[in-house]
């Protein structure tokens, strides 16, 4: 072609010219452009997504499980108690299991039980705990944050508080409990206020 130039049109081999094409890479620097880092972390905060979305549903229904589980075996550690003093013939002493705190009755209570808290130090319970309010004498739990939990309006809205029902027929109709006169009914562990907890 002109200027004394002549163009050479060699033969490359596939091997040769995945070789360049590396050289050429690393040439350039093989890193990640700006636009790959962005979609690799949209990817990413999508999976995390959909993972946490799948979760949480599931920790709370894990500790609804637990909550209820709980609340079944105070029952019948409640039962149990009252059982034994019958058959002991201390029936008289019946009553006595509707006051104070039913944890008691366990040889260990949950791990999540922090104990008798007076009232002011109920506020700073965390959540998924059981505590023992002293001030109003009622077995309290307090919800997590991951449930479908509804308190149907009582307050606080975070909170089910139960007490121990003394169930009996008050066949002479003095309003009290005579193990003599008197049919011994059982004992319920009852909220105070209703609440929805769906699984």
């Amino acid at each position: 072609m002109g200027h004394g130039r002549e163009l050479r049109w060699a033969a490359v081999s596939p091997g040769d010219a995945r070789r360049r094409c590396a050289l050429l890479a690393i040439a350039r620097g093989a890193g990640f452009s700006l636009i790959e880092l962005a979609v690799v972390v949209v990817i990413v905060g999508i999976l995390v997504a959909v993972v946490l979305d799948r979760l949480l549903p599931l920790i709370g229904r894990a500790e609804r499980a637990a909550f209820l589980r709980t609340q079944a075996d105070l029952q019948s550690a409640l039962l149990l108690e009252a059982a034994e003093r019958i058959t002991a013939g201390e029936s008289a002493r019946l009553g006595e299991l509707a006051a104070g705190n039913p944890m008691r009755l366990f040889l260990r209570p949950p791990l999540n039980y922090l104990g008798p808290l007076a009232q002011g130090d109920a506020d700073k319970v965390p959540a998924a705990s059981w505590y023992f309010d002293e001030q109003d004498d009622r077995l309290a739990y307090r919800v997590g944050r991951h449930t479908r939990f509804d308190p149907l309006g009582a307050t606080p809205p975070d909170r089910i508080e139960f007490r121990v029902a003394f169930v009996f027929e008050d066949r002479d109709g003095d309003g009290k409990f005579d193990p003599a006169r008197d049919r011994f009914g059982g004992l319920k562990l009852e909220p105070v206020h209703a609440y929805s907890w769906p699984d």
